[in-house]
């Protein structure tokens, strides 16, 4: 009978041990200890435009003793082998736990250095490792010099500037400067400044708003010759800023009201044949503002020490006020919804929001997430502090 017994025992013990042997030896259990907290620092040089994409450095502060840096960080799916304006760099590793560690979702991770941010984060194999996608800001870098400068009409015109969202032009008379205006188009109507005759020639610098960089001025485009008997003597223009339009105001018949648009496509709102300027106009339920220009404005406008929303899209309500929730290519904000002298207004910092606390960028309001807010809390996924 024990002959038996051990006969039946060995091929158990047999079939025991080569089961456990399929086990992989870093599984996590539900024994091991949570890793809290991870803390990553990034560390070298910011991608600029035309360099290589490189390798970046990633280094782990904390807990240094609980895991460790699996898989090295590179660049993640950059658009070409050389940095692009304006791409967003994501930076992709890997974290290994070490034995007696795990990580899992609730797992906060903080980076810092080069204007870096959390982009996302996944546990994988059961908890053993964990993939954080870190993204810096886009990438700045020289914009190119504008060329072929001309004049059409009394309108100069000159080349498009790739990553360029609006333009400095200055005009000369004589040699002499007149005045220097800022556009958002490649073309500008400089006959309201021709008060003199002379030869007028221009000469551009494009300028990007998302890093405030400006490339060189362009030389000067050839001369345009105003003789005394076409030169403007109508009124002197009120302003340098034609961010909207490239043309100066149409002449509207007397006491017409409503909205009147110019040749170039920009909006005027006219009262009784005048039009509205720095003055906010409510129209078919829903407000706009006109500069100090007349034109009316769209995208961020600083108003009244406030920044606001204004729909730059051609769908029906172009330059309406926006308020609410506004998602701009992923990043959130909060325009206050409450007419209370304020609405429209960007909102910063704390923020409860249907009964739940957000955190907002103090200086761009821009929504934090997937990220611990200067309180020490946790903003998830969705910005919801925990």
């Amino acid at each position: 009978m024990k002959h038996s017994l051990k006969k039946i025992m060995v091929p158990v013990l047999a079939l025991t041990t080569a089961f456990a042997m399929c086990i992989p030896a870093y599984a996590a259990t539900s024994s091991d200890e949570k890793i809290s907290t991870v803390k990553l620092k990034v560390s070298g040089e910011e991608p600029t435009a035309g360099e290589d994409v490189g390798t970046p450095t990633v280094e782990l502060t904390s807990p240094t003793a609980k895991c460790s840096i699996s898989e090295q960080a590179e660049y993640y799916d950059p658009n070409d082998d050389v940095w692009e304006r304006g791409e967003i760099p994501v930076i992709r590793l890997e974290l290994s736990a070490a034995d007696g560690q795990r990580f899992t979702s609730s797992t906060k991770v903080t980076v810092t250095g080069l204007h870096s941010d959390l982009k996302a984060k996944k546990v994988l194999d059961s908890g053993d490792t964990l993939r954080v996608d870190i993204k810096l800001r886009k990438v700045s870098g020289d914009l190119e010099v504008t060329s072929d400068l001309d004049w059409d009409g009394r309108y100069a015109y000159w080349e498009d500037v790739e990553d360029a969202d609006k333009y400095e032009v200055k005009l000369y008379r004589n040699g002499s400067s007149v005045t220097t205006v800022t556009t958002s188009n490649n073309r500008f109507n400089f006959y309201p400044y021709m008060t003199r005759s002379g030869d007028y020639t221009f000469k551009v610098r494009a300028i990007s708003n998302s890093d405030g960089e400006k490339s060189e001025w362009s030389d000067e485009s050839d001369e345009y010759y105003m003789s005394s008997s076409d030169v403007y003597t109508g009124a002197a223009p009120t302003t340098t800023d034609y961010t909207n339009s490239g043309s100066s105001r149409p002449s509207p018949t007397n006491g017409s009201t409503g909205w009147v648009q110019d040749a170039t496509g920009g909006w005027f709102y006219y009262e009784n044949g005048t039009a509205l300027r720095n003055s906010w106009k409510f129209v078919d339920n829903n407000w706009f503002y006109l500069g100090a220009n007349g034109y009316m404005l769209t995208g961020w406008q600083f108003v009244d020490n406030n920044w606001f929303y204004l729909n730059p899209v051609s769908d029906g309500t172009k330059g309406a006020m926006w308020s609410g929730w506004l998602n701009l290519n992923g990043t959130y904000y909060y325009l206050n919804p409450v007419s209370d002298g304020t609405k429209g207004a960007r909102k910063t910092s704390y923020q409860n929001i249907d009964g739940k606390w957000y955190f907002f960028d103090i200086t761009t309001g821009a929504m934090w997430a997937n990220r611990t807010v200067p309180n020490g809390k946790w903003a998830n996924a969705n910005g919801e502090i925990y």
